[in-house]
């Protein structure tokens, strides 16, 4: 069974606030009405909806979306429920996935990309989808010492502070953002796809996220 994890992107997709980011825009150079086909012209941030982090997004000199190692954006993955840890944070106030982790501990296998359903998929479109705690820094890593090849959830961003996101692209690590669908995934291990767009000096990409399970 094919499960769509991907935000449905228009002009009225929410970007990150507070960020400078504009809104997508959406033209069609011709249509049906003028010619035998359509084609369109977007303009987007390479971070709304859907999308991913590569290394070049916060490690300077990191890889690109081209250069990436697409392994760490699909492949073998588990759902882990955040949800009963969303108010145990750290001293820092941070989420920490440390207990998730030890939690499903029989479900992870070194490989894996983690995907977490923290319940924010539920924010979607409106203003409180970006009111969140910022992963720990030790975030990369924890994902590190599993064996893991990187992190996906149903939040909007890893961290404000960049200590996480760079914790996880400087290993090499997927960061897998804003995905939603995630509930009916809890608990079970599946084949994730979140490949990027090849942008030669892509810090991150829209992408059409999917898992594949047996059911």
């Amino acid at each position: 069974m094919i499960h769509d994890l991907t935000i449905t992107l228009d002009e009225n997709t929410l970007p990150f606030p507070d960020s400078g980011d504009p809104h997508m825009t959406w033209k069609h150079l011709v249509d049906h009405t003028v010619y035998k086909a359509q084609v369109s012209l977007f303009s987007m941030v390479t971070h709304l909806g859907t999308h991913v982090d590569a290394p070049l997004h916060y490690c300077a000199g990191g890889k690109t979306t081209a250069e990436i190692d697409l392994s760490a954006y699909a492949g073998q993955a588990v759902c882990l429920d955040m949800t009963p840890y969303m108010e145990d944070l750290n001293e820092n106030g941070e989420l920490d996935i440390a207990k998730v982790m030890a939690a499903n501990k029989d479900l992870i296998k070194s490989g894996d990309i983690i995907v977490l359903y923290t319940g924010y998929e539920n924010l979607v479109g409106n203003p409180k989808y970006f009111d969140y705690h910022d992963f720990a820094g030790s975030t990369g890593e924890i994902l590190e010492s599993y064996g893991c090849r990187g992190i996906g959830f149903d939040m909007s961003s890893i961290d404000r502070s960049g200590l996480a996101h760079q914790a996880v692209l400087s290993r090499g690590m997927s960061i897998i953002e804003s995905l939603i669908n995630l509930k009916p995934l809890i608990g079970k291990r599946f084949y994730l796809s979140a490949v990027p767009l090849k942008f030669a000096d892509g810090d991150g990409s829209p992408v059409r996220a999917y898992a594949i399970t047996e059911d």
